[in-house]
């Protein structure tokens, strides 16, 4: 069961803050000193632990139903997916969030469930549901709505007197059967591999929507910021305890004398960290058409309190409660957050008496060149008046003014090529590119005449990654080998653990851009539609006459037959070529750490090209071998950019030159003396011969990247190209 196997102890030596604990039982009887204590926790941090609740069978059957949705397939669960509108119900994926203001995509993935389906049910009052969902909602997530249902409703009525509130006043806000964004949540965040103890962000700082949140976990990796500091303590997590805490609603309704405090969620502490991190919830909210305003004409308690504020509006929202909510919503999720405002992040935080974090007030995002979004279309008309509109930043992904590579890191020095030279069949030119291809395996190519084209295709990918995660997984490559189409953002597994990868990239096939408008392999996004005439076969066409002509020099200098290497990449054969742009989200804070965003591997194909982060200049481009090529090359892992680079999305773009799909790939010993000489002094001859053509090696090194099919060792090797290092230098052979 999630959260119940055998789990490391939660350390002692990193920084906590002790939370009061409530005992639930002594709340029912009335007991005064520890209703006081309730009070001292709810105004001062607004965090508690709460024992006794009696929940715990349903929480337990919480963590099953999630384990059992979170086990679908990404394209079963995109189907009840919450969408990019503000509504909260459904499936949220890892990376449809963000969790700062530069846009970091979130790690967690989640399944909302409406109180309202909860008690309706077999009615429907919002949506549908997983299969899984469904087959618990009776006998799993209704008890335990309604268990949490009492348990927050007993603490609201005891605020509510404590606020010296009209009887019931609180409670008539939070009806039962009154339409409200009251939902079960159940939450698994990855593990992060090799147990580091970092603070990378799964949730970012932020206040909860609601009223109370009833939370239960068993991994560290919630923190909270302290009124008056600027630090984060993990919140330690304590067996049979619920971790309870006050949301925006009841802070607006008090003038602030509840505590709404900020919070946030990162990665497990120490050896914590190894394991994913499941969570189950109930969050109470208002009903939907109750207004967020302080009750001011009801209680002289909350009158002094709002007339001692500087800004005395501060708790009048003019919002409703599914306002407010749905306003929050929106403005969390990426799609609607690619505008240059200072308010934007804003829109989706709190406005409550947290702590404030400085960042929030200086926030800016970046336009994409095709777009122009006004003030009003961004935020809706639905939020504060205070702070202006930065204006249009126009800026392409991967050319916008990035900090310099930093120069006190060890790097591997590039031969630079000159492509012109080598249409010359300048002989010295030749050699060097010989001497890259058989020694690191990479170079870079100047005077490549493609800087027009790589721009397009920078803006392709922007404009396809900016859709809505819904829209995109329409396109999606599955998981059985498949390669063109959209790949979504921990898709794929970093290592043999299935640790999740953090790319998302939309693949053109080379075949579907030299046919269109017909299509030899499969559909694609509109906005690849749009590209695929000026943009991606100008590029693609180009991508094939230069790693043609490489291919041929490679030809000769291996004493090929000419034209033997070319036969095997014909270009209007079907094969696994292939266009490609991949955004890298950025990694807060700058750490020069070394985590991966793509794992350990050498490439499918014969030859690739792209253009990264980190150039020698902007006319230049990286160019390699690849595994299928019939000699032995090397392959370096790509892995965060180093230090204040980590701070921005990195974006790369690629051509992927691979031989046709029925090609053996085999080495060529019968077609060059050379070629058989290398095969007969390696160390096992049968490494190049694989048995597979071309399509097969495609297909099952792509399928077994698929974080669905890690299921251990076995089954990662299977994804294994010809790397040949040894496993204790890193790399799964």
């Amino acid at each position: 069961m999630p959260g119940l196997n055998k789990l490391p102890p939660f350390p002692e030596d990193v920084p906590t803050h002790p939370l009061l604990i409530i005992d639930y039982q002594l709340l029912k009887e009335g007991n005064e000193d520890e209703i006081n204590r309730l009070w001292d926790a709810a105004t001062k941090l607004g965090f508690w632990y709460l024992k006794n609740h009696g929940a715990d069978k349903e929480v337990d059957g919480m963590f099953e139903m999630g384990a059992e949705t979170m086990g679908l397939s990404l394209e079963e669960k995109m189907k009840f997916e919450q969408g990019d509108e503000g509504a909260s119900f459904g499936y949220k994926a890892a990376g449809a969030s963000a969790v700062d203001e530069q846009g970091t995509l979130d790690t967690v993935e989640l399944i909302n469930v409406a109180k309202d389906d909860a008690l309706a049910w077999p009615n429907k009052v919002h949506r549908d549901y997983p299969s899984t969902v469904n087959a618990r909602m009776e006998n799993t997530i209704k008890p335990f709505v309604q268990k949490s249902v009492e348990v927050n409703g007993l603490i609201i009525d005891i605020l509510n007197d404590k606020l010296s509130l009209p009887k019931g006043t609180l409670a008539s806000k939070h009806r039962l059967l009154e339409s409200s964004g009251s939902e079960a949540r159940a939450i698994k965040n990855p593990p992060r591999p090799g147990g580091v103890d970092d603070a990378k962000t799964a949730l970012g700082a932020h206040t909860d929507f609601g009223s109370l949140a009833f939370l239960h976990n068993r991994l560290g990796g919630l923190q909270v910021m302290p009124p008056g500091s600027h630090s984060w303590y993990y919140v330690k997590p304590l067996p049979g305890h619920a971790i309870c805490n006050i949301g925006d609603a009841l802070a607006v309704f008090s003038g602030g004398i509840l505590r709404s405090n900020v919070h946030r969620i990162v990665t497990a502490p120490k050896e914590q960290a190894k394991y994913e991190r499941w969570s189950t919830a109930f969050f109470t909210r208002p009903a939907d058409y109750v207004e967020l305003t302080a009750l001011t004409d009801e209680s002289p308690m909350i009158a002094e309190a709002v007339n001692k504020l500087q800004d005395p509006n501060r708790y009048c929202t003019g919002q409703t409660s599914a306002e407010w909510f749905a306003r929050r919503n929106k403005y969390k999720r990426i799609k609607n957050r690619s505008c240059t405002l200072s308010r934007e992040h804003r829109a989706s935080a709190s406005y409550t008496n947290s702590v404030p974090l400085k960042s929030i007030d200086h926030v800016s995002y970046t336009i994409r060149p095709r777009e122009r979004i006004s003030h009003e279309s961004v935020l809706d008309k639905t939020f504060d008046n205070d702070g202006g509109f930065v204006g249009d930043q126009v800026s392409m992904p991967g050319l916008d003014k990035a900090p310099p590579f930093p120069e006190d890191l060890p790097i591997h020095p590039l031969l630079v090529i000159d492509y012109q030279l080598l249409k010359e069949d300048d002989a010295d030119e030749i050699n060097r590119l010989w001497e890259a291809a058989t020694k690191l395996g990479f170079w870079y190519l100047k005077n490549h005449g493609t800087d027009k084209e790589v721009d397009e295709m920078f803006e392709m990918g922007a404009e396809t990654m900016d859709l809505s995660l819904n829209e995109k997984m329409k396109f999606d490559i599955g998981s059985e080998g498949a390669s063109y189409g959209y790949k979504a953002l921990g898709a794929d597994a970093l290592d043999q653990t299935g640790a999740p990868d953090t790319n998302e990239m939309i693949d053109v096939s080379k075949d579907d851009a030299l046919a269109w408008p017909n299509k030899a392999h499969r559909e694609y996004p509109f906005t690849v539609n749009a590209r695929m005439e000026s943009t991606i076969k100008p590029f693609v066409q180009k991508s094939v006459e230069i790693n043609g002509l490489i291919i041929d020099i490679l030809n000769d200098k291996l004493g090929l037959p000419k034209g033997a290497l070319a036969e095997k990449h014909k270009m209007y054969e079907p094969s696994g070529s292939l266009a490609r742009v991949i955004r890298s989200p950025p990694q807060p804070g700058g750490i020069d750490d070394a985590k991966m965003s793509m794992a350990s591997h050498t490439d499918f194909g014969s030859l690739w090209r792209y253009l990264a982060v980190k150039l020698a200049s902007r006319s230049v481009r990286i160019c390699r071998f690849a595994s299928q090529v019939d000699t032995d090359f090397t392959s370096p892992a790509r892995r965060t950019p180093p230090k204040e680079q980590a701070k921005h999305e990195r974006w790369s773009l690629g051509f992927f030159t691979r031989p046709a799909n029925h090609t053996e790939l085999t080495a060529l010993v019968d077609e060059s003396p050379m070629i058989a000489e290398a095969v007969k002094t390696a160390p096992d001859p049968n490494t190049f011969c694989t048995g597979q053509t071309s399509g097969e090696w495609h297909s099952r090194r792509v399928k077994y990247q698929r974080s669905k099919h890690i299921t251990g060792p076995e089954a990662w090797r299977a994804g294994r190209g010809t790397e040949h290092y040894e496993t204790d230098k890193g790399v799964a052979v």
